[in-house]
């Protein structure tokens, strides 16, 4: 198998055969020889400290890969920390007699709303990449945000459970407030849970500029943009008809 190739820019010159392609190619085009290791599946715990310690080579291995793994198990997560974040800001604690039903509506709710809600939002930045003359497939833009979301599945299986047995219903509640009562854990858990959103954003906009070739600014924008409007929707929605 020859997987010697040059590097110009967004393609791979096949040593082989010397002509260009892609640079998520796996095999040259012309010739048929092998242009770079195949990628059968992502392992998940390998490929989420990759995205710590190098996004840029977490998203080509990401986008090269044959099977989008973990992908949807991923947005299950997204659903359950943006319902645990609508019931906060509705003040939902008054409706339910104990934090364990609220926590079991949240997770149910948030569950069966994350998918959708994950491909609605890799759907709207995909289009806006597009608009950007963007040129990776679907599945490449799906793939990238579902990974992204990494600090948020980090904020749910982390910081949420810390958060309930800290503050339990006092995060529900319109008084007395989880901030006036535990300002320190309060504020210092929220930082972080904001930082897991902001660093989300980050990942989603990177990874996408590598998948589309595309500036990071152009992506960056796209995707704060889409997050912030369909964070509105969402909210906005579940005012209205669930909580």
């Amino acid at each position: 198998m020859n997987t010697a190739v040059v590097i110009r820019g967004t393609t791979l010159q096949c040593t082989v055969c010397t002509s260009q392609n892609d640079d998520f190619a796996i095999i040259c085009g012309t010739c048929g020889s092998f242009l770079q290791a195949r990628v059968a599946n992502l392992d998940f715990f390998a490929t989420v400290w990759s995205l710590i310690e190098s996004p840029r080579t977490a998203f080509r291995r990401i986008v090269i890969s044959e099977q989008k793994n973990y992908v949807i198990s991923m947005m299950l997560f997204l659903g359950i920390g943006m319902m645990f974040v609508l019931l906060s800001l509705r003040h939902a604690g008054a409706e339910f007699d104990n934090l364990l039903f609220l926590m079991l509506y949240g997770i149910v709710l948030g569950a069966v709303g994350g998918i959708p809600l994950g491909v609605v939002f890799a759907a709207l930045i995909h289009v806006g990449c597009k608009f950007w003359k963007g040129r990776a497939a679907f599945r490449n833009t799906y793939a990238v945000v579902g990974w992204s979301l990494v600090p948020v599945i980090l904020s749910v299986v982390i910081l949420l459970p810390i958060e309930l047995a800290s503050m339990g219903m006092l995060l529900f509640i319109p008084t007395p407030t989880a901030a006036a009562v535990k300002p320190v854990v309060y504020y210092t858990l929220a930082g972080l849970d904001i930082v897991a959103v902001l660093w989300t954003v980050g990942l989603a906009g990177y990874g996408c500029a590598i998948a589309h070739r595309l500036p990071f600014w152009k992506t960056l924008l796209t995707t704060a943009f889409v997050a912030v409007v369909l964070s509105i929707s969402v909210y906005g929605a579940c005012a209205r008809w669930i909580i």
